[in-house]
Parts: structure tokens; sequence; C-alpha cells
């Protein structure tokens, strides 16, 4: 290396391997402006790596011109075994090449290049290095050399990669708290919903809109309304449940009853009683609804395909799969809560109530089949497949009446 004093210009050349034996590294600038600064003394001293090249990029160049002591530290190579060579000697298996792309490019535009990867010092051990390359012009403003300062960031990429982890690691217990959450939620409200199935002997519907009243005079006030009423009950539910223990039963009912409870919900039902293995719905009250005869034939096709995952939950408990036989009635029923000033009960009474509890009484020794009468036909034909079943005589009416079988819906309920 060599400095040299022109007039008002203070310029080192470095020898190198290419055309010319000196090239010069700094460009012309006023001697006041850095006059007491020694340029090798200030790049030698530097902890980071410098390494300056020739401005030859394509293979089998650049070639290293300069080196500073930091670099034979970093890299373990001396500056006399790598002056001439390509600082490709620094690449490995585990370079990634990609970095590399714009490289020309940028360069080549005088722009400067950054890059982080995997080096390999002179005994063939890895090191992460992270870098820039800067363009260096002549006097006529040309790119003859390129200046690169280097560092060695391995402690700093294990670091991150630490962090990295630990974050992905927070991230995962936070999700693993959340998933137990939800889960304890879920428990929770699960037992929550059994626990009101035994414990409620009033609907929540109807609990709210007594509270809603003025008075305990309204509260003891019924009403002429329609609905729909919906039966549904468990075929042979004694044989199905005989040789079980009392803990069985209770669970065989607090499943069906769960399972249920949740699909009448989804269509509007509201469940007035829970007999044995009887459940009976109205729709249209104690809160009206649009159309309670299309919700309740949706709810009894809804309720008849969720048996599925009925006898999936009990298949470790019953033998044979749990059947369901269903009716459905549409008319005119007197609604309101009946009993004493210390015990009410939400009740619904009327010969339609009666109709449609017979309905259901026709599907005994029939599996999964749904029955409806002729008020329930004529408002429901248009949305729903049937099937003209029979006449039936009820007690109590003076004509037979005409009752259908459900098989599907016309539209997806």
């Amino acid at each position: 290396m060599e400095y040299a004093n022109l007039s008002q210009t203070k310029v080192f050349f470095v020898e190198g391997s290419s055309a010319s034996s000196k090239s010069f590294i700094l460009q012309r600038m006023p001697m006041e402006s850095f006059s007491h600064i020694n340029a090798a003394l200030m790049l030698e001293s530097m902890t980071e790596s410098v390494l300056i090249t020739t401005a030859d990029l394509r293979a089998p160049g650049p070639f290293i011109l300069y080196v500073n002591a930091a670099f034979e530290t970093m890299t373990g190579w001396s500056r006399e075994e790598v002056l001439g060579k390509s600082p490709r000697l620094l690449q490995g298996p585990k370079t990634e090449l990609g970095i590399f792309q714009d490289l020309s490019e940028k360069l080549e535009k005088g722009q400067v290049w950054h890059g982080r990867t995997v080096n390999y010092r002179k005994d063939g051990s890895e090191f992460r290095m992270e870098w820039s390359i800067t363009p260096v012009r002549n006097e006529q403003g040309m790119i003859h050399q390129y200046l690169a300062v280097q560092k060695e960031v391995t402690e700093v990429v294990r670091m991150e990669k630490m962090l990295q982890e630990s974050r992905e690691a927070e991230k995962r217990r936070l999700q693993e708290i959340e998933r137990s959450k939800r889960r304890l939620n879920k428990l929770i409200d699960t037992q929550k919903q059994t626990l009101s199935l035994f414990t409620k002997y009033v609907p929540a519907a109807i609990v709210k809109k007594a509270l809603a009243e003025n008075s305990t005079e309204n509260i003891m006030i019924s009403e002429k309304v329609e609905a729909a009423l919906l039966f549904c009950d468990i075929r042979d539910f004694t044989a199905m449940i005989d040789g079980l223990s009392p803990d069985g039963v209770v669970k065989v009912l607090n499943v069906y009853y769960s399972f249920m409870s949740e699909v009448i919900s989804d269509y509007n039902g509201q469940i007035i009683q829970f007999v044995g293995d009887e459940i009976f719905v109205a729709f249209g009250v104690p809160n009206s609804i649009t159309d309670p005869e299309i919700s309740a034939v949706h709810c009894a096709i809804a309720m008849k395909k969720r048996l599925k995952d009925i006898n999936n939950e009990l298949k470790e408990i019953l033998e044979k799969a749990m059947c369901v036989g269903i009716g459905i009635n549409f008319g005119s029923v007197i609604a309101g809560n009946l009993g004493s000033n210390d015990k009410l009960s939400y009740s619904i009474t009327g010969s339609e109530v009666v109709v449609a509890k017979r309905i259901e009484s026709l599907s005994r020794g029939l599996e999964n089949i749904i029955l409806i009468s002729q008020s329930m036909f004529e408002k429901v034909k248009q949305v729903t497949l049937t099937e003209n079943w029979r006449k039936i005589k009820i007690k109590g009416k003076e004509k037979k009446i005409r009752v259908y079988q459900v098989l599907e819906p016309r539209i997806k309920s």
C-alpha cells in the first residue's frame, strides 16, 4: 500500500493485479477538508472488515485489491493469500447465492448493495456475514472499484433466531391458552345446558316474557294464539335403556335433550315440556315468528338428521341406534301460565295439542318418520315433499283428518 500527496489532493493507492498497477480510491477533495486524517491508519484501525475489489463483476472477477486487518481476523485469511483472488473464496455449501441476484444490476447503476448470508473462514468454519458494497468512481466519474464493508453477525443471527423462536413459543402458548379457554367455556356451557334441562321447569323465553309484565295479574292471563305444535318421542325407549345404570339412562337423556335442544333453538322453536323421552315444542308461542309451520317441519327434518350425531355420541352405551317418531299439527291453542301464586307452569292446551300428540303416536313401530296434519300440509306443501299417508279419527273431532308423511324439503332448510 502506498500513500501520496498531490497538488490540492490527498489520495491513497492500492497495489493490484489489474491492468493498472495502481488505482486510486478516494476522489479529489480539498486538502484542508481532511488534511488531519491518515486514511491508511483509519482503514487498518476499523473493527469492521474492509475489502476493495476491481470493478469487473463477471467471473472470474472481481479481484481483491485490498483487505484490512479486521478482514484477516474475521476470515482467517491473510491479505497476502487473498490479494488478486475473488471474494467468492468465502462462499461455501450453505451460502445463499440467491441474495446476489440483484448485485450486478445495483452496483453497475452506482447503487449501494446490501446482503447477509453464510460465509466460510479459511479453516472451513461457518459464520454469518452482513455487508454493503459501494461503487467507487474515478476522476472521470467512471466506476472502477468497489468498496465492501463487512461484519460478522453470527451472534446477532443467533439472537434473532432465539428471539423469533421465543416469539413463536409465546404465540403457541397464547394459542393453547385460548384453546383451553374455549374448551373450558364449552364444558361450562355444556354443563349449564345439561343442568338447565333438569332444573328449569319453565323455558327461558317464557320467563323473560313473564318478567316483562308489569304486574302479577298479567302473568296469570292466558291468550288464544295460532301455533305449530311438535311432539318428538324416542321409539322403544324402555327396551333401549333396559340394563343401563341410572347414570347411563341420565346420560342418554342428557345427550338426546342437548342435541335436540340445539336444533329446536336454530329454528326458533320453544320447548314447552320434557316428559320422559318425549319433547313437546311450540313454534310461534310465546313469541310470534314468521311462518311457524315451515319452521316446525324444517326443524323436524333437522332433528331427524341430528340423530346421527346422537347415536355417534352414545355408541358406547346403546346396543341399538336411537330412533324417533315426530308428529306436527297447526291450529289455535290457549297459551299461558297456569297454577297458583306459589307455583306456575306455562302450558299450551286445546284440541290441536291432542291432535299433534295423536299424530305422533301413529309413528310407533316405525323408525324416524315425520307425520303432519292436513292443516300443516296446506301451509308447507310448497316447500316440502310429502306423501299422503291416511285418514285418522280423533276423539272429539267429528270428521277424520288426513295425515301426510314428510319426505324431504323442496328447498334447503
